[in-house]
């Protein structure tokens, strides 16, 4: 017979499981859980920071946070609510999260459902804007977590597109930047992690310049036929610049991710433009309010589209610590 802590702590081992497949700067993820007695415990992997790209270990929070709210939503989907404390221990500041089996609640599945479809999507969109109504259930998402959603003025794409210009001649200018590049695009099957050629495209014809990752590879994805005219820009932005904040901004993407997966859009994250801090502060200045951590570009996939290759993950038995191991 299964015990009452048993049981809990086997529902937060596969809400852990589920987290595997959130998404993470460079597919970096950045992340340990360990679990113990009736809770799991998410650490940050400092081993798996950007040096170059983010030596404060901001982007690294955020990637444990799209991790935690992923646990959270697989909870959510077996009927439990999460009980989650973030950054419980002041002396042990890489323990982002306890996570437990809350009280039983109603089941919704369909973020969850939305795990295994979500891509990083590339590729130039379609003619079709968002619908209104979506973009809107994007913003609660996001504030559902304390975090603004920025969406873009086409008046202020001139400005995007200068800040992502700008972000990429001065990482390539700078060698720690072009290292984090290099390692991140040319990681070894085995490796389980970073940026396939087969997810990038080649350049196309946008008004915002997709990143160069400048992969030793070409890249493998096909552009596809897509204009690009539909894509909608987007900035989360949250008030401060904690630790807590940048969790946060993590849960945020994450839920605003899923839920876009949900409703038939795509998406892939811009973060080169919060990597470099002379860029971060400039797009600040752009929305008037708020400290951006993380910039989305998002759209309606062409119709009939193949989808795109998902990314590859490292397994639970590599990032999963069971009870009674250390």
């Amino acid at each position: 017979m299964t015990t009452p802590g048993r049981a809990e702590i086997d529902q937060v081992a596969e809400a852990s499981i589920a987290a595997l497949r959130a998404p993470s700067i460079f597919n970096t993820q950045p992340w340990r859980w360990r679990l113990t007695g009736n809770h799991g415990e998410l650490w940050a992997d400092h081993t798996r920071r950007l040096d170059g790209l983010d030596p404060h270990g901001r982007l690294l929070l955020l990637s444990c946070g799209t991790a935690l709210h992923h646990a959270a939503v697989a909870l959510l989907a077996a009927g439990y609510a999460a009980d989650i404390t973030v950054l419980p221990d002041l002396h042990r500041p890489d323990l982002v999260a306890q996570v437990r089996q809350g009280s039983p609640c109603e089941r919704h599945d369909l973020l969850y459902r939305a795990i295994y479809r979500r891509r990083t999507d590339r590729r130039p969109f379609a003619d079709a804007r968002p619908a209104g109504a979506i973009l809107a259930e994007l913003r609660f998402a996001a504030e559902r977590h304390g975090v603004r959603l920025h969406l873009l003025h086409y008046d202020q794409l001139a400005a995007l597109a200068a800040a992502v210009d700008d972000a990429g001649a001065f990482e390539r200018a700078d060698p720690a930047m072009c290292d984090d590049v290099q390692k991140w695009t040319t990681r070894t099957r085995p490796d389980r992690d970073g940026v396939s050629p087969r997810s990038v495209t080649g350049p196309t014809d946008r008004r915002i310049a997709p990143r160069d990752f400048a992969v030793a590879a070409p890249a493998a994805l096909d552009p596809g036929p897509g204009s690009d005219r539909g894509t909608v820009y987007v900035v989360l932005a949250i008030d401060g610049d904690e630790p807590r904040d940048w969790v946060a901004a993590g849960e945020a993407l994450s839920d605003v991710w899923l839920t876009l997966t949900a409703r038939g859009l795509a998406a892939s994250p811009i973060s080169e433009v919060i990597e470099v801090e002379p860029v971060r502060q400039a797009l600040g200045r752009l929305l008037g309010a708020g400290n951006p951590a993380i910039a989305l570009r998002l759209g309606v996939p062409v119709p009939d589209s193949e989808p795109v290759p998902p990314a590859v993950r490292r397994s639970g038995t590599d990032i999963i610590g069971l009870p009674g191991q250390s």
